[in-house]
């Protein structure tokens, strides 16, 4: 009787957060129609890392409960934050660059660092998928794993966004455009610095201090709950791709190629190993 009790609560909150997913999808299709106006398009843009955010703080209160995902939350606004400010002033990690007024007035605006929490709870929690932790408390080396593959799944993202945001759309001016479409080379290995710093820290605090009931866990054990954040992840990556109908050119087209193979495969990869799970129901 408790655990049919358990999968009703678990089908009905999941319903909710599924028609969320939906939403988001249909979303970053429509933002196709609003690129050719800059002011639609920040629009979008903030609606789009709105969505973002309020679908993992939902999952990740699920798992972790509201304390845990406030930390993790403060967790990452601190790095971020804090390293964002160094770079913009010495180029150190990202390298030099500024942003646009259009995202705000502050020197890093806030957009940025819900972006932070929001990909970085995504990859968080694929990276726990990859590695067949799923509800498991992080022990021994998987304290350094879980963090050091989540970093890699977070950089993936950035590395198929930002010359689209940066050199196309302006959203962000590097001083001294790099190589890799107007970008620095040192950006990307900033960003995994970076992320990992926070995955790192927030993963020594679970160490320590996350606990799951055996109630818990198998609410959390079902195949829908883990494919959502394979799904939005997937759906991020579809936004990136969907940008051939902002400018169709050899960068957008390379973005979109390049989305295919990084962030499309490790959604793809995350459904097949949740749909093989044995302990999954």
């Amino acid at each position: 009787m408790g655990e049919t009790i358990i999968q009703k609560d678990r089908k009905g909150f999941n319903k909710f957060r599924w028609s969320l997913i939906i939403f988001f999808l249909i979303v970053n299709i429509l933002l196709i129609f609003t690129y050719k106006d800059p002011n639609l398009l920040a629009i979008d843009s903030f609606l789009v890392t709105a969505l973002l955010f309020i679908l993992a703080v939902l999952h990740g209160t699920e798992r972790y409960g509201k304390k845990n995902i406030l930390i993790f939350f403060l967790i990452t606004w601190a790095v971020s934050f804090s390293f964002e400010n160094l770079s913009i002033a010495t180029g150190f990690p990202f390298g030099f660059y500024h942003y646009s007024p259009s995202l705000g007035l502050l020197t890093v605006p806030l957009i940025i660092i819900f972006a932070y929490f929001a990909i970085g709870y995504l990859a968080w929690m694929l990276s726990h998928v990859l590695t067949g932790q799923y509800t498991k408390k992080l022990e021994g080396k998987q304290i350094f794993i879980v963090p050091f593959i989540a970093a890699f799944l977070m950089v993936m993202w950035d590395l198929t966004v930002d010359p689209i945001s940066s050199t196309l759309q302006g959203l962000w001016i590097w001083t001294y455009p790099g190589d890799y479409f107007g970008v620095p080379i040192s950006n990307f290995f900033g960003w995994f610095l970076v992320v990992y710093l926070f995955f790192q820290i927030f993963a020594l605090y679970l160490s320590r201090y996350d606990s799951i009931k055996a109630e818990k866990a198998l609410k959390l054990s079902n195949k829908p709950y883990w494919g959502e954040a394979a799904a939005v992840y997937g759906i991020t990556a579809l936004g990136t791709i969907l940008s051939v109908f902002y400018q169709y050119n050899d960068l957008t087209v390379s973005m979109a190629l390049i989305t295919v193979f990084t962030m499309i495969f490790v959604a793809i990869l995350a459904v097949i190993n949740i749909g093989e799970n044995p302990n999954l129901s």
